[in-house]
């Protein structure tokens, strides 16, 4: 199966190619056939990271007249971070076509974004529904002629409080419009939504919605909440290939889990809402970068985050709404890669995992935190590797070492000690805090069967049925 199995002009074609696209994803497969011959209202129910984006956008290139020179098309995005991610995709995929659009969203000053509407004459808009409100009041965007209306990630607009906002938008264009709404879930009031605004429209349903079908592996452990931070830095000590996102409840929680992990010399990024636009733009680009493999938000602070190759996503307990758990482990498990989604949550979250089992329609598994034994072998591990490199180089070459008559100091220090004693000590010198640290470190796991607790400290304890090798498992790319 491939892309010329649709009916897609030949610059489109030559766009897919260049972007390295080679087989469509399923709703890509279900809804492009239809957006292409269908002329009426459509609403398409997708998880975040199936290829919906292109879902839409094909089908509505096609149907550009590049010839007319106002808007006629306004796709609505719950955050500016999804719709300059969307609007990226627009100019990808009409990189050889006449194309001209823009963004419109908060955050940042008027004047730039007045002029790419007055002097670049868009056909196309993406936008978030604060500023296009703000533009309408100010009569400053021009949408008595747009012809196409897509609301994107709808159930995110309810979660943001931006529903009022889309209607009010909706409200505002011709009556002869065309709407296409894609949505993860379909919580009541999208329901009402389509059944109040849309006339008739075709549905089409992605059977990947759910996790079902995905590649993303769903792991659980039960704790009492003060020990989250240290569950958590224990898998990541046994994780160096970790390039995941963090959620957590709070602001607050978010800022105190990245400076306890800063203090401990890892490397990572957080998003709250104290950050400005330039702060926030910053943090993403170290962390899409990879110069930060881990990246802590809040499920607000994440909306419209899409990055690529994610290896985990792990919850600091489980979202109060069901359907964010969806939103955040979609996040991982893409384009063919495996994923893995790990959530600490407290006894009192029980009957929620429940509930999320049966959205997802699939099991978590119980999985035991690694020993601390295997934590210290792990970290030394690491920190050896990084010294190949110069083992190499003193054995081989000696003389390629930046050493001078400073050396002379330190092996007049070393030069009583044997060879025994002199590891020994650089061993204590180097590591000695970390191991400390691991070895105070006392996790009460409760175990989910019988609620009873079993205890995760340096004595040690047998590993459940369900654990798993942290960062170990192999990813397969497609």
């Amino acid at each position: 199966m491939s892309f010329t199995q649709f009916n897609i002009s030949d610059p489109i074609k030559q766009a897919i190619d260049i972007m390295g696209f080679t087989e469509p994803t399923e709703i890509q497969t279900k809804t492009i056939p239809v957006l292409n011959s269908w002329q009426g209202d459509f609403v398409g129910q997708a998880q975040t990271g199936t290829g919906k984006t292109a879902a839409f956008l094909i089908p509505l290139l096609e149907q550009i007249d590049f010839e007319a020179t106002h808007i006629q098309a306004l796709i609505l995005a719950p955050t500016r971070e999804l719709a300059r991610q969307i609007h990226r995709e627009v100019e990808k995929l009409a990189a050889y076509l006449p194309l001209n659009s823009t963004t419109i969203y908060g955050g940042v000053p008027y004047d730039k974004q007045l002029s790419a509407l007055s002097k670049g004459r868009p056909q196309i808009v993406v936008g978030t529904p604060g500023r296009i409100i703000d533009l309408l009041k100010q009569k400053k965007i021009e949408l008595s002629n747009c012809q196409q209306l897509i609301i994107d990630e709808a159930d995110e607009m309810l979660n943001m409080g931006f529903i009022e906002d889309v209607q009010l938008i909706i409200d505002s264009l011709q009556s002869t419009k065309r709407m296409w709404m894609f949505s993860a879930t379909m919580p009541e009031p999208i329901i009402k939504l389509i059944e109040n605004k849309f006339s008739k429209p075709k549905v089409v349903t992605g059977s990947e919605r759910m996790m079902g079908g995905s590649k993303i592996k769903q792991y659980y452990c039960v704790l009492r909440k003060r020990h989250f931070p240290d569950a958590l830095q224990r898998f990541i000590d046994v994780t160096p290939d970790f390039y995941g996102m963090i959620f957590c409840e709070t602001r607050l929680e978010t800022k105190e889990l990245s400076e306890r992990l800063l203090l401990q010399g890892i490397s990572v990024v957080a998003l709250h809402g104290e950050l400005n636009q330039t702060q926030r733009d910053a943090a993403m680009k170290r962390f899409s970068q990879k110069r930060s493999s881990i990246l802590i938000c809040t499920d607000v602070a994440a909306r419209g985050i899409d990055v690529s190759n994610l290896t985990h996503v792990i919850n600091m307990g489980l979202p109060r709404q069901s359907e964010s758990y969806i939103h955040r482990i979609g996040r991982t498990g893409r384009a063919g890669l495996d994923g893995q989604a790990i959530s600490f949550m407290t006894p009192g979250e029980i009957g929620r995992k429940k509930h999320i089992e049966s959205l997802t329609n699939h099991k978590m598994t119980a999985f035991a935190l690694p020993h601390p034994t295997e934590i210290k072998k792990a970290k030394i591990k690491n920190e050896l590797k990084k010294m190949d490199g110069l083992k190499v180089a003193i054995v081989d070459r000696d003389h390629a070492f930046n050493i001078d008559d400073s050396f002379e100091h330190f092996a007049h220090y070393m030069q009583d000690l044997s060879k025994e004693q002199m590891m020994k000590l650089l061993f204590s010198y180097h590591f000695n805090t970390q191991i400390r640290r691991i070895d105070e470190s006392n996790i009460e796991v409760v175990k989910n069967s019988s609620n009873k607790k079993s205890s995760g400290n340096r004595n040690g304890r047998r590993r459940s049925r369900g654990s798993f090798s942290s960062g170990r498992q192999q990813r397969r790319h497609s």
